[in-house]
Parts: C-alpha cells; sequence; structure tokens
C-alpha cells in the first residue's frame, strides 16, 4: 500500500524508479530497430502510475502544424500530460510534450500522436531505447531507406570479413608466396597493420591478390 502522506512529487519518484525499461529494450535486442511499442510503454506507466498513487491524464490539448511537401505530410505539435496525487488532487504535475511525424499516405496523424506520447514517456519516466531512433515517427520512404542502409551496411561488412579470411588464408598457404609477400608488404607500408586497415584497403588488396594469383597460376599453366 502506497503511504498516503508522501506529495505528488514523491510519488512521481516512485513511479519512475518501478519501471524496468531494460527488459523491453531486451526484448527488442534481435529486433531490425530498438523502438518500445507505445502501447507496451503505455501500459507499464500506467500500473506504475496506479502502484505508486497517482492518477495519469493525458495527452490531452494537442495543438499542431500540417504541412505538405510534395508528397510528404508533416505534423508538428505539442501537447499536455498530467499526473494527479490520489490523495491530494490539489497536487498536479504537468508536462507538455513536442512531438513530430512524416508521411506520404494517410497514417501520419497517428504516427504523431504515438510520437508525442513516447517522447513524453521517455523524458519524463527516462526509459531509453538504446540511443535509436524512433520508427514511429518515420515517413514510410525514410523507413524503407533506413532498412535498405542497414541491410547494404551488413552486405559490406559480410564482403569486407570474407575478403579478410581469404587474405589471411592465402598467406597460410600460398603458391605464390613471394607477389602476395610484395603486395602486403607494400599495403603495410601504405596502410600499416593488417588489424588496423579499413574496409576498402582490404577489398582493394584481396582484388590486387586475387589478380596476382590467377596471373601466376595461368603463367604456370603455360
Amino acid at each position: 500500500m502506497v503511504n498516503d502522506t508522501l506529495n505528488v512529487y514523491q510519488k512521481f519518484n516512485l513511479a519512475c524508479s518501478t519501471i524496468d525499461n531494460q527488459a523491453w529494450v531486451a526484448d527488442l535486442k534481435n529486433s531490425a530497430y530498438k523502438s518500445i511499442p507505445v502501447d507496451r510503454m503505455r501500459e507499464g506507466v500506467r500500473k506504475a502510475c496506479v502502484k505508486a498513487g497517482l492518477v495519469h491524464v493525458g495527452p490531452y490539448d494537442i495543438e499542431y502544424e500540417h504541412t505538405v511537401n510534395d508528397r510528404t505530410h508533416r505534423w508538428v505539435g505539442t501537447c499536455k500530460f498530467r499526473y494527479v496525487n490520489i490523495d491530494n488532487p490539489e497536487q498536479i504535475i504537468e508536462f507538455e510534450s513536442v512531438g513530430e511525424a512524416m508521411d506520404n499516405g494517410d497514417k501520419g496523424i497517428g504516427k504523431f500522436i504515438t510520437n508525442l506520447i513516447k517522447n513524453h514517456y521517455k523524458a519524463a519516466f527516462d526509459i531509453g531505447e538504446q540511443n535509436e531512433d524512433d520508427v514511429d515517427s518515420y515517413s514510410n520512404e525514410e523507413y524503407e531507406a533506413k532498412v535498405e542502409k542497414q541491410t547494404q551496411d551488413e552486405k559490406n561488412k559480410a564482403r569486407v570479413k570474407a575478403c579478410k579470411d581469404a587474405i589471411n588464408s592465402w598467406l597460410d598457404d600460398d603458391p605464390l608466396i613471394n607477389a602476395s609477400s610484395e603486395i602486403i608488404a607494400d599495403y603495410v607500408g601504405r596502410f600499416g597493420k593488417f588489424e588496423e586497415w579499413k574496409g576498402g584497403t582490404i577489398i582493394q588488396c584481396y582484388k590486387e591478390l586475387r589478380d596476382a594469383k590467377a596471373k601466376g597460376l595461368k603463367e604456370v599453366s603455360l
């Protein structure tokens, strides 16, 4: 049972301390985005408020501006949230939240409301999402572009790793050890230790080693 002598700020602090958002974040570790669903966030906050002896009110007094640029709709605005001490209703904490969302369809206003709510909860209750962007505020085109960039980054990392593994393999068992040594020595002289090379350097070195090996094998076959 909550101590009814606590003031509204003490109760709000109690509500904050009972929210375990790290468990929410852990559930998202395999997701493309580390964005906690707004319904789960709202459920957790409301339960924490009930446990602390607070009445949760909001969002209300929603105000926004809606602009259109080409096909992209943009909403920017504010709203308010209020927390009332259930044992002393005259004690109230009020917050203002700012939100923004873009969309090229008819879901923009919903994304805007979601962004308002999540921005407030994250700031007021210190709910973290591993420093990731909130997917709910993206337009469809931005979302697709971000996913495409992540996919391309993963492909690039895989390519660099494959080239690095190939170079190591050739150095361990290379019939053209002299040619490989000369190429590797040249790259080490220009870019430092092999372990410090950037992805583009590794890929370029791999191509030179591959071409040298192909040329050497051709000469042997003649």
